[in-house]
């Protein structure tokens, strides 16, 4: 009989693809990276690369005033042309239009390409368990999507797309990761390679003394699943 029960938690999540490839939006997709890591931390993403909608995090409050977009960055309103320069009032509402059918200004930033949370891993090169040293948070994340996030709220199927590397799952899934420990900072992530076409039957119980979860992740299979100290339900 197959031994299931140290597996405590399923999520689907997408990757980026088996090989290199041009993105549509200009930048290159490739392979989640394979390897050993921790949980660095987990918050809201800010990016320089993609910085026409990801600059500003998810959810900063967005006012208009005198004719100008202003958006709440750091506890201070902020035009949104100093933030986002080229970003347009019509680039917005077009761009709301198209996630939540409304043809309006949003009360808050909902663009954010990383969604509304971001989870960060790291090599813990001298392991300790903790990020220090000269160690650094990897270049891919755990992350939702403005489209994923859209489709959540309006309560349709949310259908995970490919990334350019990082890992995309489910807005309410991050929500649960983060809510039950999954996440939680010093935990082992193991990204699987693609060789790895489904997730094992079979699965050892974790070592005691360890952290209490580990969180694997199949892009093949686009699968996480998180495996427990104890069994299932307990």
């Amino acid at each position: 009989m197959v031994d299931v029960k140290w597996i405590v938690a399923e999520f689907d999540g997408v990757g980026g693809p088996a090989a290199l490839a041009a993105a549509p939006d200009g930048f290159t997709a490739g392979p989640t990276d394979a390897g050993i890591y921790r949980v660095a931390y987990c918050g809201k993403h800010s990016s320089s690369r993609y910085a026409a909608w990801s600059k500003i995090r998810w959810g900063s409050e967005i006012k208009e005033e005198a004719g100008k977009i202003l958006v709440k960055q750091d506890g201070k309103f902020k035009p949104l042309s100093e933030l986002s320069p080229g970003m347009t009032r019509d680039m917005v509402v077009n761009r709301n239009f198209e996630l939540y059918g409304k043809r309006e200004l949003p009360k808050t930033w909902v663009f954010n390409d990383f969604g509304h949370m971001t989870c960060y891993f790291y090599k813990d090169g001298n392991g300790n368990g903790r990020l220090d040293g000269d160690e650094r948070v990897h270049s891919e994340f755990f992350h939702t999507t403005p489209d994923d996030e859209a489709a959540s709220a309006l309560g349709k199927p949310v259908s995970l797309s490919e990334s350019h590397g990082c890992v995309h799952v489910k807005p309410n899934d991050m929500d649960t990761l983060i809510a039950k420990g999954y996440f939680r900072s010093g935990n082992k992530v193991v990204v699987h390679r693609y060789t790895e076409t489904s997730v094992p039957a079979a699965w050892k119980p974790l070592a005691a003394g360890k952290k209490p979860f580990e969180v694997h992740f199949f892009p093949a299979a686009k699968k996480l699943v998180v495996i427990g100290r104890k069994p299932r339900g307990k």
